[in-house]
């Protein structure tokens, strides 16, 4: 994961206005080429609103294929000095630093996330949002997590989450398969599934040994039990592997194409396969 660093300059109070830069699209399409970093005038708060200065803000692939015009939530458009664009990013975390007359529940220096992926663009330095679009950060969080890390929960956390608890009522002792192991939500699955006694088999594609090594050795420490590289699942040896667990009760994919394929080939009857993306670009 990228978080998202190329703003040059902070909010600028010129006379009565404030301005902010923001990493904006006008039409659809590959990021690299039709995103563009704009400053634009923010809007005067009315009594609901609050102003949040963006701490962090991650580049998900999710955020990628809504630029691209490929992803379910589609982006909010408006005018900006007379153009039509939408702010990227749909994920991150701010800190508020005005609040409007009728705001109650928010406060200067309250932390918070959006409430809800593309309530608003998170790739900019300073927003005006509405009070109900946000959720606030327990302040106890601040005090054991950094901005980075609670600017990342909103999406791979909770999409490991459900994925876990939602498709098959899984029990300590059981096993799941994932391909995209090191992704984010990959790491989120490892550790929530350890939490619960849930063991899991991790697909990575492949990289050079020394590189294959130290991410097999990361995603251990997380607490993976088994992790194979994407040339392996077809071999003997792995089929053997598998057979020696036990069932394979969830699949879990990310990838799509030839590599979901074969992952699933190694899933029990009776199992579930759940998809949540689809890297490759290829169909399961």
């Amino acid at each position: 994961m990228r978080i998202l660093n190329s703003f040059r300059t902070p909010l600028v109070q010129f006379r009565r206005n404030l301005w902010a830069q923001a990493a904006v699209y006008s039409e659809t399409g590959d990021a690299s080429s039709v995103l563009r970093v704009i400053q634009r005038e923010l809007p005067e708060l009315t009594n609901d609103e609050i102003v949040v200065k963006m701490l962090a803000a991650p580049v998900n692939p999710s955020d990628l294929n809504q630029i691209e015009g490929t992803y379910p939530v589609k982006g909010r458009f408006s005018i900006v000095a007379g153009e039509r664009v939408a702010v990227g990013g749909n994920e991150g975390v701010g800190v508020v630093t005005a609040v409007g007359n009728g705001v109650c529940d928010f406060a200067v220096g309250d932390w918070v996330v959006p409430r809800r992926a593309g309530e608003f663009g998170t790739w900019c330095t300073h927003t005006v949002v509405g009070q109900e679009q946000v959720t606030k950060v327990p302040l106890e969080w601040r005090h054991n997590v950094d901005a980075l890390t609670v600017g990342s929960m909103k999406v791979n956390p909770s999409t490991a989450y459900r994925l876990l608890r939602d498709y098959v009522d899984l029990v300590p002792g059981d096993w799941v398969i994932q391909n995209g192991a090191n992704s984010g939500v990959g790491r989120a699955v490892i550790q929530m599934a350890r939490a619960i006694g849930v063991r899991t088999i991790n697909v990575v594609r492949d990289r050079p040994p020394e590189e294959y090594g130290l991410l097999e050795r990361e995603l251990r420490l997380l607490g993976a039990d088994l992790v194979v590289r994407d040339t392996e699942l077809s071999s003997d040896t792995f089929k053997t592997q598998i057979r020696a667990l036990g069932a394979v009760k969830l699949g879990l994919n990310c990838v799509g194409g030839r590599m979901a394929l074969s992952m699933t080939k190694h899933l029990s009857a009776g199992a579930t396969l759940a998809s949540y993306g689809g890297m490759s670009r290829q169909p399961v």
